[in-house]
Parts: structure tokens; sequence; C-alpha cells
């Protein structure tokens, strides 16, 4: 026992000086591994150490250390395998490749983000069902994206690493062009924010957040603007390098792992097109087991999405649909006496912006209908549909006369519930659902255009498409 106490007293004082030197090289030992581990940064060779009057377990501590740092240093100074993309010209042949796969892709993407775009501003569009052919193409082409984009992102941010880490083959490659070093963290922040956002609105669950909207179309601006740019800087390399890889000047390779980087590409492909076809619901709801938000057999067994201010339960005893506007005779109509109107049938789909889609026959009063009653003057532009919760949307007139646009209420025979609009909502083949407004209270018809909803999908906190809600109806509460 006095021997024990004798050691841990010779150890007490010895404390304050092996402390310092204790903390000093744990952190340089931990620093050491964390480079070995990653194999980037630069080691100085190991100093030598008086350690002669250390006890036993720090002098093998430091021994330990000196080898890590002698065997990182070698291979530091190793040459990279030139395959795949670990080599300047073997990086910049995979980046090539892969940039000319995503502009292929992008073309599509972002011609469906325009046309998605115009619908979210309320542009007037020919009539027909162009929504119903875009949004599915969207979505796919969208996860199809997600690999690929992955892989030029790792590819381009390697060889920013390398360059900037100071690797010799990098260094001698020359630096990236001050407009590439602008461009390029751009082009990667947007398409991170523009794909999170995308696929945060893929997979909510009927909780629709605002921001969202106005974060994908300003990120999708910011991206397209930076694609632009990166193309004019590097579009003409990007194709030369890429038609020297897939066929070499007199079939010699001089930039050895060709058949690795297509086959890096493919595999990229590939993972996008299993994705796609997993999530989308397109071209096979069966085959999108990732998508969630299934269509069932029942004429109400379909997705319910409170995107318009949230359920409403409407009371019958004091709700009534309104035609105001420059009609030349205003009507006011209780349940009863809208379903007591001449109604229609119409057999088509109602697609949902968030990816699913369902084919009904809807039963309803035609728009044109009620406008004739109300005696809507000639020269009508548009008509504002207002909700119990007071979301609304103002359509054109081109869009409330088609066929089959009309106040649903009943589906398959059977009559609206709560939750997919009862007593009534507003159904227009070919439009996105977040236009065909559920719980309907009003008709407004008026001269001239349609709003135009730009600033609603730009400015944050603000109601994405409309706005600010208008007032709320007392006869529909949430």
């Amino acid at each position: 026992m006095k021997r024990l106490e004798t050691r841990l007293g010779t150890v007490l004082r010895a404390l304050p000086g092996i402390l310092p030197w204790l903390g000093t090289h744990l952190v340089g030992g931990l620093g050491t591994l964390l480079r070995l581990g990653t194999g980037l940064g630069a080691v100085p060779r190991p100093r030598t150490l008086l350690v002669g009057r250390l006890p036993a377990p720090l002098n093998a501590m430091l021994r330990l250390r000196t080898r890590l740092e002698t065997q990182l240093e070698m291979r530091l100074n190793a040459p990279l395998p030139n395959w795949l993309g670990t080599r300047p010209a073997a990086n910049s042949r995979l980046t090539a490749l892969l940039g000319v796969v995503l502009l292929l892709m992008l073309i599509v993407q972002v011609a469906s983000a325009l046309f998605f775009a115009l619908l979210s501003f309320n542009v007037s569009l020919p009539p027909g069902p162009i929504f119903d052919t875009v949004r599915p193409v969207h979505f796919f082409v969208g996860l199809l994206l997600l690999p690929v984009v992955a892989l030029k992102l790792v590819s381009t941010g390697w060889k920013f690493a390398m360059y900037y880490l100071k690797r010799p083959a990098y260094k001698r490659a020359g630096a990236p062009s001050l407009a590439g070093r602008l461009v390029g963290p751009l082009m990667a922040a947007s398409i991170t924010v523009l794909f999170f956002s995308g696929i945060e609105m893929w997979s909510f669950r009927n909780q629709f957040i605002a921001y969202w909207t106005q974060i994908h179309v300003l990120a999708a601006i910011a991206f397209v603007t930076a694609l632009m740019a990166h193309l004019v800087l590097n579009g003409r390399r990007a194709h030369r390098e890429a038609a020297e890889d897939l066929a070499p000047k007199g079939g010699e390779d001089l930039v050895p792992g060709r058949l690795t980087r297509r086959g890096v590409v493919a595999g990229g492909i590939v993972a996008g097109l299993v994705l796609a076809v997993s999530g989308a619901n397109w071209p096979s709801p069966m085959l999108s087991w990732l998508y969630d938000r299934k269509v069932g057999p029942g004429p109400l067994d379909f997705p319910v999405m409170d995107y318009e201010g949230g359920g409403q339960t409407v009371d019958l005893t004091i709700w009534r649909l309104r035609v105001t506007g420059t009609v030349r005779r205003r009507i006011e109509l209780d349940y009863q006496h809208l379903l007591a109107l001449p109604s229609e049938e119409h057999e088509y789909p109602i697609n949902c912006v968030t990816g699913w889609s369902a084919t009904r026959r809807w039963r309803g009063v035609p728009v044109a209908t009620l406008l004739r009653l109300a005696r809507a003057v000639p020269d009508f532009g548009h008509v504002l549909v207002r909700s119990t919760s007071g979301y609304h949307w103002d359509h054109h007139r081109q869009d409330v006369l088609l066929a089959g646009a009309m106040l649903v209420t009943h589906v398959d025979g059977v009559p609206l519930n709560r939750g997919h609009g009862f007593p009534t909502r507003l159904l227009i083949p070919g439009q996105q659902g977040q236009s065909n407004i559920k719980w309907v209270d009003a008709l407004e018809v008026g001269r001239g255009p349609a709003e135009f909803y730009v600033a609603p999908n730009l400015v944050p906190r603000s109601q994405p498409v409309t706005g600010p809600f208008l007032p709320r109806d007392p006869a529909g509460t949430g």
C-alpha cells in the first residue's frame, strides 16, 4: 500500500510538466489520424524530440505518431492512380461526360419547369391536357437526375479540393478560372436547394409549407442563370472532351479508364431510372413503391390534399353559392337549388401537383350554365372562384367555358365528402389541382385578364399562388 502511495505521489508531482506536452501531442496525433484516414492534406516531417525522461507509455505514443506521420507522408507523395477521375485528365473527362448527359436531361426538365412556372403564375395557356403530360415527366426526370447530379458534384468537388489542397498534379494543371470559381459554387448550392425543396414538396403529408414553393422557384431561377453562364464558359470544352472519350481519334485511348468512366455514368443513369420508376408514380403506379399516396378503387378513395387554407366543414344551413361581379343578375343558391340545376357527367383524371392522379366520373353543374343564369356580360375575361376558407383562384375565360368545367357535387354517383370539398368543388380538365378550388362558395365575374400570380410565388412570407386569403365564409370552419 505504501509503495502505491509513493508511485501515485510521483505521478501527481509530474503532472504539471506532462499535461502540456500530452495535450499538444494528442491534438497533433488526432490531426495525423484524420489526415491519414482521408488521404488529404500535407504533413510536416517528423521532428526529433528529447523523450528520455518521459514515461514509457508516452514514449510509445510518440513512436506511434512518428510512424503514422512517415507513412502518411509516403502516401501523399505517391502518384495518384490514373483511372476514373483521380488524375486531372481523367477527372476532366468524367466531369465532361456527366455534364453532357446532365445537359440532355436538364433540357427536358427546364422545359417542364417553365410550363409549371407559367401555370403557377396563372399565364393563359392553350386549352387541353398539357398538364396531364408534363407533370409526370417533370417528376420522372427530376428523380432520374438525382444520382447523376450527385456524381457530377463529387467529380467537380474532387477537382476543386485537390487543387486547393495543393496536390502537385492539380497544381500543374492550373487554377480554375475566376468565373468558374464563382459560377461553380452557385450551381452546386442552387441545385442542392432545388432538389431538396422538390423532394420535400413531393413527400409532404397534407401539410403544405408555403415557403418551399417560393424556395423551389427562386432556386430554379438561380440554377438556370448559373447553368447558362456555365455553358458559356465550359460548353465547348466539355463537348470536345466527351466526344474524345466516347470516340478517341485513331482509336487510341490517351486517358486510361475510359470503360470505367462509362460504367460510372451508366450506373448513375440506371440508378436514376430505378429511383424514377419507384417514386414518380409513372409510367405505372404499381411500380412506384416509394410513393405512398395511392389511389384506391372506391369513388372517394384518392388522397385528400388540404392545400387550400385547411380542411373545411361547411354548415349547409347558412352556406350559399353566389355568382356576382359583372353580371346582370346576381344569383344565390343553396345546396338543394344547386342540385336541382341541369347537370352533366364527364370522365377525366384529377392530377395533383405532388404526383398522384385519379380518373373518376364527375357529376355537377357546368360553370357555363351558372354564368348564363347570372347573365354574365358577353365580354367578361375571368372568373375568380373562392373557397369558404378564403383561398381563391382567378380563372381565364376560356378555361371556365371548357367542356367538363363544372362545380362537382358527385363522384362516380356518390356525393362529395368533407375532405374532397363538400358541398361542391371546381373541376376543370387539364388544370393543376391547386387551382381546382374545394368548398366553393362564390364565383366573381370580371372584365379584363385574370390576375397574374408572380409575386406570391417569389416573395417570402406570402401565401403561394394567390397571396393573402380572402375573408373566410362563416359557413365554413377549419
